[in-house]
């Protein structure tokens, strides 16, 4: 585990691997050893993996808000500082919000696109209702009632064994999950996605209840020439229910890509 001291945080990361840099980008409520079961990709990339601030081991600067624009810039500045000028862009659920909004501000630092059970709009009404339904429990959730929640709600296959193996990749400690789940909710990507010009895959999963499977479908329509693989019979975290299955894909895409 590495640190770098980036926009006033303490920002730590795993690095692995060689070749060209390729970042994976945490879910919401997750850290970086969410992403375990993607190790393998370092045989093939300098593989750089954070923690987002609020999240993990990287604490949030006590006073300030915690954003999506934020998480970026913090990315951005680590691979600056690491003398990154390009890096695939690998992101889950609100990883792949983050992967947007770096695009948004650095789109030269972005040589290509994972997004993987994300989303790129919430509109005003359903923002609403989602706060309506899920501000107070949220506020006054305890890292208990949360874990078993999250582990559950994100997983198709709700086995012992499945559960036993997403349940690590949750953060020890709930600091920034109250603020980042709220700028999730503001997000409105569309416009910007019509002009992506990197190559890009969109990931879905068929059961996906945490975001289902028309929001990566629509952030497919939007993006020129962007291409979308469906894992049949997983929840929200495919990258761990069938991690063989998402590797296999998001490799043969990005060594594609490399070639």
């Amino acid at each position: 585990m590495y640190h770098q001291r980036v926009n006033g945080v303490e920002l730590y990361y795993d690095r692995m691997g060689s070749g060209e840099p390729l970042v994976l980008i945490h879910g919401l409520g997750e850290r970086k050893e969410g992403w375990k079961f993607q190790y393998e990709f370092a045989e093939h990339f300098d593989l750089i993996i954070p923690d987002l601030r609020g999240f993990g081991k990287t604490k949030c600067p006590e006073g300030e808000e915690i954003t999506i624009n934020a998480f970026a810039k913090d990315i951005v500045g680590l691979l600056d500082q690491l003398g990154i000028q390009e890096a695939h862009i690998c992101g889950l659920s609100m990883g792949g919000i983050i992967s947007q909004e770096i695009y948004h501000i650095r789109p030269e630092m972005v040589k290509s696109f994972i997004l993987a059970s994300s989303v790129s709009y919430v509109p005003k009404w359903l923002e609403k209702l989602l706060l309506m339904i899920n501000e107070k429990r949220y506020q006054n959730m305890t890292l208990e009632s949360y874990l078993e929640q999250a582990t559950l709600s994100c997983l198709h296959d709700k086995s012992e064994a499945t559960v036993q193996k997403v349940k690590p990749i949750w953060s020890e400690h709930l600091d920034g999950f109250y603020q980042a789940w709220r700028a999730c909710l503001r997000i409105d990507y569309r416009e910007m996605l019509k002009q992506v010009n990197v190559p890009t895959l969109v990931i879905a999963c068929q059961k996906d209840k945490i975001l289902p499977t028309y929001s990566q479908k629509q952030m497919h329509k939007l993006i020129p020439n962007a291409k979308l693989y469906m894992i049949k019979n997983a929840g929200h975290v495919g990258k761990v229910e069938k991690a063989k299955e998402f590797n296999r894909v998001a490799l043969e895409f990005l060594l594609q890509e490399v070639g």
